[in-house]
């Protein structure tokens, strides 16, 4: 943790300010503090800084909140790193320019293993990143290499930031994870700052034929277009089948619902089966982690765009742009904060 960060932090318990109540030594601005506590000057509570990370987010008792937090530090933990193909999946998943990051404060709520963190860095801009899960223990072990670096393990629907302060907040695929991806959202908004960018993208659902036949498509899925009933029922088949699925895996103890991906993954280069399953990604090790992604956490929520743009309106944004996305929904919408 750097000293620079303190002044941007809340207590997540009462929004109270922060301050050090222990520290191994009085490091420079530059420095990392690896080890120490910070405590809030209203309520007092302490929450302590390890391996370099402060640790803002409160005990968990739902046990499907801690089952989803593991299950994310097992699959990032396994992640094999950083893609040459995260550069453009993050332009195009954030809707946004390279230089639009340049020199901008950052929040990337749900960091993960902190790949897109990393891609904003090298774009030049000060990043904060933040996740609930273990996860986030690989990037703190880069964190000294970047002087605009900071990682917080924290919880979206109690996040210890001040308010209105990042000029770009983005979140991929991650609030639906959390109990309650409505509340999520309008505690992630209410960090940007007037003028500043909200990114976030969900997974989505067939919904309603009316909605389904007006999603933006990518280059390249004519056939979608084409068919669009098809597509529909199709999605509608995959999510249900999904349902299915998932009402045995969220059940089962971690380690071996990964071991159950393997046959999943197997059946992702099979054409026309792999639609079915929850990654095409040709790397086998990607495809793993992504279908245990879908099948493992106990949280998987499902929307359309048409809500997340009524939930960017109702949170004072004005809409800039929809993502365009492949067969299955992909909503993702970019949004402008207003006043």
């Amino acid at each position: 943790m750097k000293l620079s960060l303190l002044s941007r932090l809340v207590s997540p318990c009462c929004a109270g300010a922060l301050r050090f109540a222990s520290l191994a030594e009085l490091p420079g601005d530059s420095a990392e503090i690896e080890e120490g506590s910070l405590a809030c000057v209203s309520c007092k509570r302490q929450y302590p800084i390890a391996a370099g990370v402060p640790l803002l987010a409160q005990a968990q008792e739902d046990a499907r909140v801690v089952k989803t937090r593991d299950s994310f530090a097992w699959e990032w933990k396994r992640y094999p790193g950083s893609l040459e193909e995260d550069e453009r999946i993050f332009l195009e998943e954030s809707q946004l320019q390279a230089a639009d990051f340049r020199g901008k404060l950052v929040l990337d709520a749900g960091c993960g293993m902190g790949r897109y963190a990393k891609v904003a860095l090298a774009f030049g801009a000060e990043v904060t990143a933040c996740d609930l899960s273990d996860a986030l223990l690989r990037l703190a072990e880069e964190a000294p290499r970047w002087p605009k670096l900071h990682v917080v393990q924290a919880d979206l629907l109690a996040p210890p930031f001040k308010p209105k302060q990042f000029d770009i907040v983005y979140s991929h695929g991650v609030l639906h994870h959390t109990s309650d991806t409505r509340a999520a959202f309008k505690s992630v908004a209410a960090l940007v700052k007037a003028g500043g960018l909200l990114n976030v993208w969900l997974y989505g659902k067939a919904g309603r034929f009316a909605e389904f036949s007006t999603n933006p498509l990518r280059s390249g899925r004519g056939w979608v277009a084409e068919h669009r009933r098809l597509a529909w029922l199709i999605v509608g088949l995959r999510h249900a089948l999904s349902d299915l699925l998932r009402l045995f895996t969220t059940r089962l103890p971690v380690p071996l619902t990964y071991a159950l991906c393997y046959p999943l993954t197997l059946l992702g280069i099979v054409p026309g089966l792999k639609y079915l399953t929850y990654s095409v990604h040709p790397d086998f090790k990607v495809r793993l982690i992504e279908n245990f992604d879908w099948i493992s956490p106990p949280f998987q929520y499902h929307h359309t765009k048409e809500e997340l743009c009524r939930w960017f309106e109702e949170e004072g944004f004005e809409v800039q742009k929809v993502l365009p996305h492949g067969l299955v929904p992909k909503p993702g919408v970019l949004g402008k904060k207003l006043g």
